[in-house]
Formats: structure tokens, sequence, C-alpha cells
């Protein structure tokens, strides 16, 4: 039986916003919500994933909105993106409880968590306590802006500061790995593939990342036992914080309580228009060797006895289904008898109207004949109407073919680039037109040879894409061919300024522009150097070092070409940067079109696959390695539909 609390014969339903179900700690909070709420018996509880969206989570809330909530849990997954909604439910009259992280301001009505600042102050006494004077230390971060991530860092590093400045510790480095083991994991195998200094500690904000990190040094052939590993969270379960404490994979975990329990009983209390604190603030405990099996054993009966409870609910609830389908069965069959008895007492009567039903049903043939003599008339109509639209889609489109050849007709080709270079494009518009371009320009003397390349993105795509594309053409030839301007930095200078004239930016509301990295390679006569000159408004340039078989990417300004963002050009400058290249070296340009892609789940391709592709085909002759590109990108999407025009130029030195 399930055991239940006050008064059953009113029924509450509770939705709960999870930012995420992608950790065990998280999973875990759901299982104790889900079996306490059943524990009441009068409680509908729906809980739904974010995802670790903002998006996502925001629609959720919406969604459970809809449902006819009596009172709404979140654990938000950013405070900033998510307080404007839990703002909007609380001054609906919906009460509001908070779970682990808060948000901005008050518009809630209960707060329950640890205090993520002390828990990174209680790993700071531990690596301060029993770490090696000199130690570095490696932190792995969860989810950029994420509060709880911001918190346990702060609290962990100002401690260091304040009591243990005498050991010396040095912070050697920081890596973001968004809660994910497989991400710390693949962070940590990055970190030492290039080179990183061996950590003495690892201090993870969650255990996810903390075994990830333990699994990428035993790949790397590196000893974690020399390594002082601390996690946080010491969930339960096979794969949570405390077995890996227990199997040694982690030295010590502090636990972070979910506040389910305490969650359901505010609920049921400020439904009970009872009056709750305005906060509920849990404390933690140090979990180690010395009582990590104990604390795993008790969490593990509790783990079994909720799951209990949660398969006991899902019988009785079938159970009752049962019932009551045994119930409509009867009712059914006595209804039917009752049918049946009335029918035949009809029957007599029916007979005897048969023939003024029958002289009335000729009268409405007679008329549904009509109607639909007159419905083929207007059926005709609107074939000849659907025709003449398929006709005119077909010159649009037909327009558009002729626009794209105008377009394609202004780019330059790759015989063009394979003249002096081994180079490749992949250029794949959204809308068979494109807001994305790429430029090259050769420009010789009797003292240096000068190559210019570059690859743009405008503001939208399909035909209106196209029109700011031909504009960004013509306006780079008249600044690099016409007036003879060579520097990367004045060139995104000169057609910011040509942008903003030629749509009229400063009298208009049009608010257009422009994405770009532009890259000058030059050759004197009498220095065998190679010089490289680059400068972006956004997007970085990426260069494979053949001598050294690695990839580096470089940052650009983060201003934009156009638009109205004036107040940043009094802060941020386009700038000349430089390095040296050599033979066999290769640059690649990108807009941030193929990292934007996603597929059906939903996830975005990003920048960081778009590398590893990179990496993976970088000893490939330049056509394969943009066909193999290509695949990468088409095999994550699996058909869905592209968001944004695609445009990779890769060039070999």
């Amino acid at each position: 039986m399930v055991a239940c609390h006050g008064d059953t014969s009113k029924q509450y339903r509770i939705g709960m916003s999870q930012c995420a179900f992608d950790t065990h700690w998280r999973l875990a909070m759901n299982r104790h919500i889900r079996a306490n709420a059943m524990q009441r018996g009068n409680i509908d509880l729906i809980i739904t994933d974010g995802q670790n969206s903002n998006k996502k989570q925001i629609e959720d809330i919406r969604w459970l909105m809809a449902q006819k909530i009596d009172l709404l849990m979140v654990s938000p997954n950013e405070a900033d993106s998510l307080t404007p909604i839990i703002t909007e439910v609380y001054n609906q009259g919906i009460p509001v409880i908070l779970i682990d992280r808060k948000t901005t301001n008050d518009s809630y009505t209960h707060f329950i968590g640890a205090s993520n600042t002390i828990i990174g102050e209680k790993a700071a006494d531990y690596a301060g306590m029993f770490g090696r004077e000199g130690s570095k230390i490696l932190e792995l971060h969860g989810q950029r802006g994420a509060s709880a991530s911001l918190d346990r860092g702060t609290g962990f590093n100002s401690r260091l500061n304040e009591k243990f400045l005498h050991k010396k510790f040095t912070h050697i480095g920081d890596l973001y790995c968004e809660w994910s083991n497989t991400l710390a994991k693949q962070k940590v195998t990055e970190y030492v593939k290039n080179g990183g200094e061996i950590p003495d500690i690892i201090y993870s904000h969650n255990d996810d990342m903390a075994t990830g990190a333990y699994d990428a040094l035993m790949d790397a052939g590196i000893d974690p036992l020399n390594i002082m590993i601390i996690g946080t969270d010491g969930a339960s379960g096979e794969n949570g914080g405390i077995k890996a404490v227990m199997n040694g994979k982690i030295d010590v975990t502090f636990f972070y309580p979910d506040g389910s329990e305490e969650a359901i009983q505010a609920a049921e209390d400020i439904l009970s228009n009872k009056t709750v604190p305005k906060n509920n603030i849990l404390s933690t405990v140090q979990i180690d060797d010395n009582n990590a099996e104990g604390l795993y054993g008790q969490m593990e009966m509790t783990r079994n006895q909720e799951e209990r409870i949660i398969r006991q609910n899902e019988h009785l609830e079938q159970l009752m289904m049962t019932v009551s389908t045994q119930s409509n069965v009867i009712i059914l069959v006595i209804s039917l008898l009752g049918v049946v008895m009335i029918a035949l007492a009809y029957i007599s009567k029916l007979h005897n109207e048969k023939k003024k039903s029958n002289q009335i049903l000729n009268e409405k043939n007679a008329e549904i004949n009509a109607q639909k003599e007159e419905l083929e008339s207007q059926a005709s109509y609107l074939n000849q109407i659907n025709e003449q639209l398929e006709r005119n889609k077909e010159k649009i489109i037909g327009s558009i073919r002729y626009a794209q050849t105008i377009q394609t007709a202004a780019l330059p080709t790759e015989s063009d680039l394979n003249y002096y270079f081994n180079a490749f494009v992949l250029y794949h518009p959204k809308d068979i037109v494109s807001g994305d371009f790429y430029w090259y320009h050769r420009e010789v003397d009797t003292e240096k040879e000068i190559h210019i390349f570059g690859v743009i993105d405008c503001t939208g795509h399909g035909v209106p894409g196209a029109f700011m594309s031909l504009i960004g053409v013509n306006l780079l030839d008249q600044i690099v061919k016409q007036r003879k301007i060579y520097s990367p930095a004045v060139i995104l200078e000169e057609l910011n300024k040509a942008v903003r004239a030629a749509l009229r930016q400063e009298e208009t509301e049009n608010n257009d522009g422009m994405e770009a990295v532009l890259c000058k390679i030059e050759k004197t006569a009498t220095d065998s150097k190679i010089m490289l000159t680059y400068e972006g408004a956004k997007f970085p340039l990426r260069h494979y070092i053949k001598s050294q078989g690695i990839i580096k990417q470089y940052k650009t300004s983060r201003r934009q070409i156009g638009g109205k963002f004036r107040n940043i050009e009094s802060i941020v400058k386009f700038e000349d940067h430089s390095l040296e290249i050599h033979q066999g070296d290769r640059i690649y340009m990108a807009s941030d079109g193929i990292g934007d892609q996603n597929n059906y789940e939903r996830k975005r391709y990003t920048s960081v696959r778009f590398e590893a592709a990179i990496k993976n085909s970088v000893q490939l002759p330049m056509t394969e390695q943009r066909d193999y590109i290509w695949n990468d990108v088409s095999t994550f999407m699996r058909n869905c539909e592209q968001r944004d025009d695609i445009s990779v130029l890769g060039i070999e030195v």
C-alpha cells in the first residue's frame, strides 16, 4: 500500500521543470521527487526535461502552465534566462518552488538547496589540508553561466587564496565540460595530448566530470593515484559519486542534497495554505573512504524503497484501470439491452413512416445532386487557380535559379584558387542562392606577390542574403582591386563604412550586416619567408602547422560589418595579426553556418565537431578532405532540413 498524508480528497497537479536528465544526480532527484509525491496519494506529478537548453526549459514551463498546474517546481538551467518566465508564473498567483538554483529576483515562494559556495569552500579545505605544497590545480567547470558552477568555483578559489596562500598552489587551467562525463573525458584527453601540465589536484564541479577525468588519465597512461581528484554531488547508484569514492576513482566528494523530500513537503504545506520560510538552505557532508560504504548502503536502501513505491503505485494504477474497464463493459451491456428494447418498440412506428421518409429522401437526393453539380463547378475553378499558382511558382524558381547563375559568376572558381594553391571550396546555400560568399584576389608587382582570401556571411539567406552578398562582392572589388588596399584590418574597416553608406543605415532602420574572416598571403622576391596577415569580424582563422602536426585557431575582432552597433567601435578596433607559414601548411576559413546545423534530436553540429573533422582528414588531399567534412556534416544531419548557408574555404600553401 502507498502511504498517504493529509487530506487526499483534494487532488493537486504539480509541474516539475528539470533543467536536464543528463547526470546521475539529477536522475536520482527525479526518482526521489516522484517517490515522495506518490507517498502523498493526492499529487499528480509531471516532470519535464530541459535538455540543458534555456529555450527548451522555457517552452516546458509554458507547456506545464497549459496543463493547469496548481504549483510549479523548477531547477533552473541558467538564472538570468529563466528569471522572466518564472516571474511571469509567480505573478499569475501560482506558487513557485526553486530547487538547487535561485533566480535573480525574489519572485518565488520557496527556495530549497545547499550552498554551492560553501561546498566549494569545503573542497578547498580538503585540497589545502592534504595537498602537497606547490601543487598544480586543474578545475573542471559545469555549464558556462550556471550559478552552481560559478558559486562552486568562487568558493573553492576564494578559500584557497584566503586560507592556504602559504602552500603556493598554482591554478593551471579551466575546462568547461557542461556537467558531462563524456565531454570531460574528451576535454582532459585533449588537454594532455596538447601538452598541458599534469595536475596534482583536479577539482571537478560534479562527480560525472571527475570520473571522466579519471578515465582520460588512465587512457593516456597517467596513474590517477598520483593525482588528488575532488568531486561534488555524492549521488548514489552504481555510477554515482559515492561508488566512485569506494572504487578509488575519486578521493573525496561532497554531498549535494537534492531537496526532493523537502520540496514535496513544502509543496503540500503551501497548497494547504500553511506558512513556509522563503529559503531552506540544506547542509552538506564530506564523503571519503571513512564513510562512503556506510552512506552508500543507506542510500541504496532508500533507492530500493523508492523504486518499490513507484512500482507499487504503477501496479495499483494498472489494477484500477482494469477494474474501471470491467465496470465499463457491464454498463455497456446493460445499455445495449436497453437500446434493443427501445429499438423494438419503435420498429413498428418506423415502418409506418417509411413511405413518408422515402418521399423526403427523394427530395433530399435532388437537392444533393444540385449541390454536387455546384461543387464540381467550383472544383474545376479551383483546379484552374492551382495550375496558375504552379506556373507562377515555376517562374519564381526559374528566376531564383538564374540569380544563382549570376551569383556563382561573381565568385572565384576553384580553378582560380588551385592555379597558385591546393584549395577546396565547400559551398552549400540553404535556399538555392546564398547569403554567404567567398572572395579571392591576386596582386603582383616587381617586389612582391599578394593573395587575399575571405569568407563572408551576410545577414539572412535566400534572395535577401544573395542581394547582400552581391553588395559585398562589389564593395570588396572597389576596396582591394581599385583602391589597392591590402591590409585585412583596413579592408574590414572600409567595408564597414561602405556597407553602412550603401544601406543608408545612419538614416533608416536597416540593421543588416556581415561577419567575415580575411587573410593576406604575401611573398617577396628577395625573401624566402611566406607571411600571412589576418583579421576578422567574429569568425576565427584555423591554421594547420604541418611541421608540428597540430591545428591552431586564432580569434579575431568581435565587431561585425555594418549594423547599428556603433558604440562597440570606440573600444574594439580591427587590427592586423601576422604569422609565418610554410610549405604544406593549411589555412581554413568558414562561416558559422556549418556549426549551426542540427539533427532531429535538436543537437547542433558545433564548431568543436567541425574542428575534429578537419583534424581527422588533414592528411588527405584537399578535395578528399572537402568530401570528408561534407560527409561528416550530412551524416550528422541525417536528412534534417539545412538551417543556414554553409561556406568553408581550405587553402594549402
